[in-house]
Parts: structure tokens; C-alpha cells; sequence
């Protein structure tokens, strides 16, 4: 690059002294000089990432070709005219050979009430909720929402039939306030107040420097355990769905901010056909009906109903592993 400068420079100032160039042209002939190796100069670190930046590509169009392992049917998504769950005879396998995660599970959840999936780690709960959610096809059986299969639902339309309280909420570094959006993006201020009220989490939002404008840190770094779950339910009351799937939502949590989640899960539930998803005993008093969801290798699903039954699993030393019989 100095040496092209310096070459142009003795060049062109004898022009200059003679009087066949301007003199205002020789700066930008060496300006032009340099920026023309500045057009080139990056080639050779870019030429030492090439490996690196193919390997990436290579993973990338992976990533892009692999087939979906669910399709949107081509028909229009049918409407829902009633809101209730059956699971009818289903079989799940992650692939083919390998062992069943979910044998032979019936049940149904009546419009408005709310059934809850217990049992122990690995006996497929968190498998069944993403088959309701259809990130999976069901190997066997079907899952019917309204009456009609969730396969017939485009994944869009089923997935806003649906609010998700998860034990993990998912928070993006945003705001408050656009993390509440998410579930609902033409929500006016009036509604997001009042569902941020519900999950009682208006009043500790108040207290916040920029109130709802307030950024959540990534992965909502900057809240407590029990603030990102009254978020999550906040989000779930804005939205407003028919269904609700509660996932683990206490878990992690310490007994005294368990407990207000409880009771914002139970004004959350009312009117919506819920499914509780949990291994521990915390939150069983929400549910109107309890099942123990077996491990494949037994047959079956104990059932019990509420409050009758639900006496007995309290003073059960260790109900969850014992069942109900």
C-alpha cells in the first residue's frame, strides 16, 4: 500500500508542477490510492476463517434441510366449539426401536375443570404436554381438543388455543412490558394492567424505576424465581385461551412465593379447561381430578377424584410414588 502511494505520488506531482493535473486532484488520487487496499486488506483474515466459516455453513443448511417433524394440514384449522381434552389410546416413541415413552394413555378433561398429570421422573408428562402442544405426532393414538384431532389444526391456530405456564419461562432482554405482549401484541394499556394485576404482579412492578419499561435482563436475569412465573401468568391472562397448561409452574420455588403463585394459578384456571402437569404435591388442590400416569412398563392409569380423595394423598407420606389405589 506505501508503495502504491508513493509510486502515484511521484508520478503525478511532476504533472502537478507542469501545470496537466490540478492540484487538487493529487490528494484524492492518494486518498483513492489507500481506500482501494482498504477494499482488499480483509481478504486475507477472512481467507483464514473460510474453514471455520464453511464448517458453519455446513451446520447451518443442516439444520435448514432436515425435514419437519410435524406438517400443517392442508385444510383450514376447524373451529372449536367446545372446550375439552381427550388422550385416546396414546403411544409415544422419540424414534423408531426405541422403547415406548407413553403406552396406552387415555383420559379426558371436561370443559372448565382441571385435571392433574402426576407421577414419577420419566414417566413421559412433559412428553405428553408437547404432544398436546404437537411439537411431536403421537406414534399411536390421538390426542382431540374440541372433539377434533390435534393434527388437524394448523400449529399456529393451536398453539393460541393454548397458554403455556412453564417451569422454565422463556423471557427475551426486553421489557416488561413486551414480554407481556408476546401473548397478546394488540393488547391495550388498560388489559395488560389487568392481567399484570391477576398474577399479582402489578404492585411489585409499581415499585420498578421505569415500571413496565423496565428491561428484563436475558433469560429475565434480573427477576426473582417468583417474578418470571408471575410474568408467565400474566402473559397467560392477557392471552386468554380456552386451554392451559401448567408445567412444573411452582417448581424452584420457596414455600411462601409457591404459595402466591398458587393462588394466582387458581384465578388463572377459572373457566379454562386445565391440565396440570407436576411430580410434586404442591398445587394438587387446584385440580379437580388427579392421575397417576404409570411408566410404560405397567398398565393403566390410577385415578382419583377431588376433594374426596384428596384428604388421603395429603396424609400420604409420599403420595406421589405410592399413587392412588
Amino acid at each position: 500500500m506505501n508503495l502504491a502511494l508513493w509510486t502515484m505520488m511521484l508520478l503525478a506531482i511532476p504533472l502537478v508542477r507542469e501545470g496537466k493535473l490540478n492540484g487538487v486532484y493529487l490528494a484524492v488520487l492518494a486518498l483513492a490510492t489507500l481506500a482501494s487496499f482498504e477494499a482488499v486488506l480483509p481478504l486475507a483474515v477472512a481467507f483464514q476463517q473460510l474453514g471455520e466459516s464453511l464448517q458453519a455453513a455446513r451446520r447451518l443448511f443442516e439444520v435448514v434441510d432436515v425435514k419437519p417433524v410435524v406438517n400443517d394440514p392442508e385444510t383450514v384449522s376447524p373451529t372449536l366449539q367446545q372446550a375439552d381434552l381427550a388422550v385416546q389410546d396414546l403411544c409415544f416413541r422419540y424414534a423408531p426401536g426405541q422403547p415406548l415413552v407413553l403406552d396406552n394413555v387415555s383420559f379426558s378433561v371436561a370443559q372448565g375443570t382441571c385435571l392433574a398429570l402426576v407421577g414419577p421422573s420419566g414417566a413421559g408428562k412433559s412428553t405428553l404436554a408437547h404432544l398436546l402442544l404437537r411439537f411431536w405426532d403421537a406414534s399411536e393414538g390421538r390426542i382431540l381438543l374440541g372433539g377434533h384431532d390435534v393434527r388437524r389444526y394448523r400449529q399456529h391456530d393451536l398453539h393460541q388455543l393454548i397458554s403455556v405456564v412453564d417451569q422454565e419461562t422463556h423471557l427475551f432482554n426486553t421489557t416488561i412490558r413486551e414480554n407481556m405482549l408476546l401473548a397478546r401484541p394488540g393488547a391495550s394499556e388498560a388489559e395488560l394492567i389487568q392481567a399484570a394485576e391477576l398474577a399479582q404482579l402489578h404492585h411489585f412492578v409499581q415499585t420498578l424505576p421505569q415500571g413496565y419499561d423496565t428491561r428484563v435482563g436475558e433469560q429475565g436475569l434480573c427477576l426473582s424465581g417468583g417474578e418470571r412465573q408471575r410474568l408467565a401468568i400474566a402473559r397467560a391472562f392477557l392471552k386468554d385461551a380456552p386451554f392451559l397448561l401448567l408445567d412444573e409452574p411452582t417448581a424452584h420455588l420457596d414455600h411462601k412465593t409457591e404459595q402466591a403463585i398458587c393462588e394466582a394459578l387458581r384465578e388463572l384456571k377459572r373457566g379454562k379447561t386445565t391440565l396440570l402437569i407436576t411430580h410434586r404435591s404442591a398445587g394438587l388442590e387446584l385440580a379437580d381430578t388427579v392421575y397417576t400416569l404409570p411408566t410404560p412398563s405397567t398398565s393403566g392409569l390410577d385415578l382419583f377424584h377431588l376433594p374426596a380423595d384428596f384428604d388421603l394423598l395429603m396424609r400420604s407420606p409420599d403420595p406421589l410414588q405410592r399413587g392412588a389405589r
